[in-house]
């Protein structure tokens, strides 16, 4: 059976336990249309292939390092410090733990922008708000 997992880089890809010995470990917090919140622990010598990945806010929960190589370009290294926070932008890139270390981090993926509100009558609970003449205090 396969499990669907996530590995730690520019944001999280799939993978499963089967397939890669070293793979990552994931907990879902959270998942919906717009985004996708995960625990990471990346276990040392994890590599992952390369995937399209969307931006992505990364909080460091240790202090480690991992390496991104983006398709047919040398792969640079990327540092952090536990408690950290990073902005990944969207980029294809594959994803290894080079380190003796595990590295684990909360890794927001942003999927889609929240739908704009709709125009037009305001709702039922603006009724009396700043500016109304109704339920004034007077002088």
């Amino acid at each position: 059976m396969k499990i669907p997992v996530l590995a730690l880089a520019l944001t999280l890809l799939p993978a499963s336990f089967g397939l890669a010995q070293n793979a990552p470990a994931a907990k879902s917090l959270l998942e919906n249309e717009q985004i996708r919140v995960r625990e990471m622990k990346l276990a040392p010598g994890a590599q992952q292939p390369a995937v399209q990945r969307p931006n992505t806010f990364l909080y460091a929960l240790t202090d480690g390092s991992i390496v991104f190589t983006p398709p047919g370009r040398k792969g640079y290294e990327l540092t952090f410090k536990a408690g950290e926070a990073l902005w990944l932008p969207s980029q294809e890139t594959a994803t290894s733990n080079e380190s003796d270390k595990e590295v684990r981090a909360l890794v927001v993926e942003i999927r889609a922008r929240a739908p704009a509100a709709k125009k037009g009558k305001p709702s039922k609970g603006t009724k009396g708000a700043k500016g109304s003449k109704k339920g004034a205090a007077k002088n």
